[in-house]
């Protein structure tokens, strides 16, 4: 009967590996961005995009660096030498599911969108 159980056990502890939860399709896009980044004229920014919130539908992008408003405006909307995507940032978040994007530089300058800034401080990433 122990070896039984034990056998039981094992197989269960098995599946249970096996069936591990399919990530986040933001988790996903997050990575991807900061794997897009990190390839790109904006390598040296060190961009960390994050799945963060309840539901990992807002996304964070920080960066190892100081921002200005205008090249986070250039970065989210896609203008000049900050075109990451077509479309920019905004693009990318509208077509991936997030609800709203922010930006966080060293210095802790925020800036938001679709997101009010009393609601990011709040907001816990996904893994």
């Amino acid at each position: 009967m122990r070896k039984l159980c034990a056998l039981a056990l094992a197989l269960l502890a098995a599946a249970a590996c096996e069936t591990a939860p399919p990530r986040d399709s933001h988790v996903i896009a997050a990575e991807t961005l900061t794997n897009d980044c990190a390839k790109s004229r904006l390598a040296d920014w060190k961009v960390q995009a994050t799945a963060v919130g309840r539901n990992c539908d807002v996304l964070q992008i920080q960066t190892a660096n100081v921002m200005e408003p205008s090249m986070v405006e250039a970065v989210h909307y896609g203008y000049g030498y900050y075109d990451l995507y077509e479309g920019g940032v905004q693009q990318f978040h509208r077509e991936r599911g997030f609800r709203a994007v922010f930006y966080r530089d060293r210095e802790g300058n925020v800036w938001s969108y679709g997101i009010e800034k009393v609601e990011i401080a709040n907001l816990v990433p996904c893994h």
